[in-house]
């Protein structure tokens, strides 16, 4: 038996009198309370340890932020007797009412606003409130922690109707939406259904090659019920690692407290500094949202102390609590406080870091406030009937309304929803929800069947990610089986004015089209220091016998040209070596910034090391809005450096940018039964405005070094942009795979035969 330092039982009243984090223990459970033995597992059951028929029912009921007002309240007609009602876990009307508020706000400023709510902080704040009523009520009592059902039990209330929304939006995807975005959905489908959507997304958002990652994806809100599952896994976890210190004290909720408190203020100070350096991958990142899960677990646990403080009452006491007006007029402080997130002020590019703080605290004076018993507090409205219905599907209704809010719009061809049609989607989502409420969602929870057996829970969570899973695959394995087309125009045959039957690559195979090599650099070929965003690949294995070495150094739009230089690589017994930099140019420019900083040292180490025969990259840059194409500061020098060393040097010159997706703009033509000179009529520009007048490499033609070293310069926009014109599509082949990039097939396709033909003609290497 615990004791507290004047060695005075933690149950008798004079310890109740000073020791602020006195829980009171449920009736006829002292002994549980004070720490005896846990009793034995259930034999038929070893692995859960099923606890008490009131545990069993509270699970089944969802405490977290998206129960549901029917479960809840069967919840607490099972946990106690109403006599008990000022220390239980009822069912709190007004924080119903406040998923509701959440929701509804999250849902209008995604329709009609474009920012940021604060309904997901809340969202999260909830979830961690209700869990850790849950851990502190067994903790407290003494009872097994149960950590496995739990975990069960959540998931299979959980994962059914995201499961039902992620296969419809991948089905409408197929339907309505580019095959150039399949891929990313696909991905983020299997990410959404095993709660790492938010991994995907910041994965997507760092990846040089993901496609336009900061467009709106129809599962993209996943990511918070992601943090939110990575969440429900580790808390669980932390209050069953603490438990032995919290029993054998008898403190368990100062114990919790100590311990989420630290956790939360070292995430809160990680939110701050990361979402100052890089808000984008903040934004998504777990641990700079686990100190928002901490500020609901803080306030369950503390709410008690503060509510005896407060005098706070719930209604089914039948009294009214102190301090009425000041109660009602807190909740409305607290409600007008949540509105005013990102209506007032743009927030955007400051969440989730301090500003995060402003929802979580209005959230925290509505809980706090609690019943009023006044006519017009705030907890009168969120506790009306409508905001009961709308807390009631407001799981289903966050799953549905953004993918209906993004297909809506990609359909549309609308960049925003106004005022009818936002209203429509809203309507539509209501209606859904509802319907996936009924009849997924409710059943599922509500199944004393599937609670009664582990197994059953459990094949419920599994057949639910698996029905996602194995939809995904099977999508893909059909698409990748797509038969080739029987014939095909070649690029050279230039802008075709009838649809074809077929143009490649298609949408879903953009993943593929960016230019690899075999092998990972080993060997002598293996830098000795690794750099940032750097990826050494090779043509062969390093026990190879070759008679030179050719290094591909520069940006990604050096690497593009991988493919149409392996043939004469090849042909000479050259080890092609790729160690491009995506984004940063082979340029000695002491004014690059900081994140190219370095990047050419640590290339010209590279081929210090290998003694390459030739070094390739592209020498000159473009732009996307107009022919400013330039040779960059640096460039000569970075280049005359590799010259004194005896290397040669092939300077290639860019390749066309756009200030939109070029893929992206032809298919929408094509799509919808254009052909290519549609595509080109609507997407291609004259080469005068995208490509200088006079070829910049012509200055870097005169360089030369030790040992007979020279430039070779190689202009491709005659074959790039024939004629005098820059074209999406040539022949029957995208000749762009994004914004500036060109596709694997148009290289090997088009550029292939014209570089390994100059090349012979004119040998780079004296």
């Amino acid at each position: 038996m615990s004791s507290d330092p004047a060695g005075r039982l933690p149950g008798r009243p004079e310890a109740r009198a000073e020791n602020p984090w006195w829980e009171e223990p449920p009736a006829g459970d002292l002994a549980l309370w004070l720490n005896d033995p846990e009793p034995e597992p259930d034999p038929a059951d070893p692995w859960l340890q099923e606890a008490e028929e009131d545990d069993l029912a509270s699970e089944s009921a969802g405490e977290d932020a998206w129960s549901t007002e029917r479960a809840a309240r069967q919840t607490d007609r099972t946990t106690a007797p109403p006599a008990d009602a000022a220390a239980l876990n009822l069912f709190r009307a007004e924080l119903h009412g406040l998923r509701a508020l959440a929701i509804a706000l999250v849902a209008a400023y995604h329709v009609w606003l474009g920012r940021v709510s604060g309904g997901v902080d809340v969202f999260l704040f909830l979830s961690a409130f209700f869990l850790t009523r849950t851990f502190r009520r067994r903790l407290v009592a003494g009872r097994p922690l149960a950590v496995p059902r739990y975990w069960v039990r959540t998931f299979k209330r959980l994962l059914p109707p995201a499961a039902v929304t992620i296969a419809a939006t991948l089905a409408a995807t197929a339907w309505l939406l580019p095959p150039s975005l399949w891929d990313a959905v696909q991905r983020q489908g299997v990410a959404s259904v095993l709660y790492v959507q938010n991994l995907e997304l910041i994965r997507a958002a760092v990846d040089y090659e993901a496609r336009d990652a900061g467009a709106a994806s129809p599962l993209q809100h996943f990511w918070s019920l992601s943090v939110q599952g990575q969440l429900f896994l580790l808390w669980p976890l932390l209050v069953l690692l603490v438990s032995p210190i919290a029993r054998r004290t008898g403190r368990p909720v100062l114990v919790l407290t100590v311990l989420f408190g630290l956790i939360g203020a070292a995430s809160l100070t990680w939110s701050v500094v990361e979402t100052a350096a890089n808000q984008p991958v903040a934004y998504f990142d777990t641990l700079t949202r686990v100190w928002e899960f901490a500020a609901g677990t803080l306030l369950a646990l503390l709410l008690p102390v503060i509510d005896r403080a407060l005098g706070a009452r719930r209604p089914e006491e039948g009294e009214p609590p102190r301090g009425r007006v000041l109660r009602a007029l807190l909740g409305w402080v607290g409600v007008a406080a949540l509105l005013a997130v990102g209506l007032l002020l743009d927030v955007r590019g400051a969440f989730p870091g301090w500003i995060a703080l402003w929802p979580l605290a209005a959230a925290s004076l509505i809980v706090i406030a609690g019943h009023s018993g006044t006519r017009w507090g705030a907890d009168r409205v969120l506790s009306s009937r409508p905001m009961r219905w709308l807390g009631d599907i407001s799981y289903a209704f966050y799953l549905v309304h953004w993918p209906v809010l993004v297909l809506w719009l990609a359909s549309a061809g609308l960049p925003r929803a106004g005022l009818l049609d936002g209203t429509v989607v809203l309507a539509a989502s209501a209606l859904l929800a509802w319907l996936l409420t009924r009849l997924v969602d409710a059943p599922i929870r509500r199944s004393a069947w599937l609670d009664a057996r582990w197994p059953r829970a459990l094949a419920v969570a599994v057949t639910s990610i698996a029905l996602i899973v194995g939809g995904t695959v099977g999508w893909r394995t059909a698409l990748a089986r797509t038969p080739a087309p029987e014939a095909r125009s070649i690029a050279s045959d230039g802008v075709l004015t009838t649809p074809p039957a077929e143009v490649v690559p298609h949408g879903w195979q953009l993943d593929r089209e960016w230019p690899t090599l075999p092998h990972e650099c080993a060997g002598r070929y293996d830098p000795p220091t690794d750099f940032p965003h750097t990826h050494c690949q090779m043509s062969l294995p390093a026990s190879a016998t070759v008679t030179g070495v050719m290094v591909v150094v520069g940006s990604s739009h050096a690497r593009q040209f991988i493919p149409a230089l392996e043939t004469y690589a090849s042909e000479r017994g050259w080890m092609l070596v790729n160690i491009h930099m995506d984004g940063c140019p082979f340029t000695r420019n002491p004014g690059i910034g900081a994140y190219c900083a370095g990047y050419e040292g640590w290339a010209q180490s590279y081929l210090q090391q290998v003694d390459p025969v030739l070094v390739a990259t592209t020498a000159s840059q473009t732009s996307p809005d107009g022919p400013a194409e330039t040779l960059p500061v640096g460039t000569a020098e970075a280049i005359q450096a590799v010259l004194d060393r005896g290397t040669s040097v092939l300077a290639l010159r860019d390749t066309p940018r756009w200030p939109q997706d070029q893929f992206a703009c032809a298919e929408d033509v094509l799509e919808s039964g254009g052909s290519p000179a549609d595509a080109d009529a609507a997407c291609g520009a004259p080469a005068a405005e995208k490509l200088a007048p006079a070829d910049p490499l012509a200055p870097l033609a005169t360089l030369t070094g030790a040992e007979g070293a020279r430039v070779t310069t190689l202009d491709l926009s005659d074959t790039i942009c024939p004629d005098g014109r820059c074209s999406p599509v040539l022949g029957t082949i995208q000749v762009y795979l994004d914004d500036d990039h060109l596709t694997r097939t148009f290289t090997e396709e088009a550029l292939e035969p014209v570089v390994t033909e100059r090349l012979r003609q004119s040998p780079p290497v004296p």
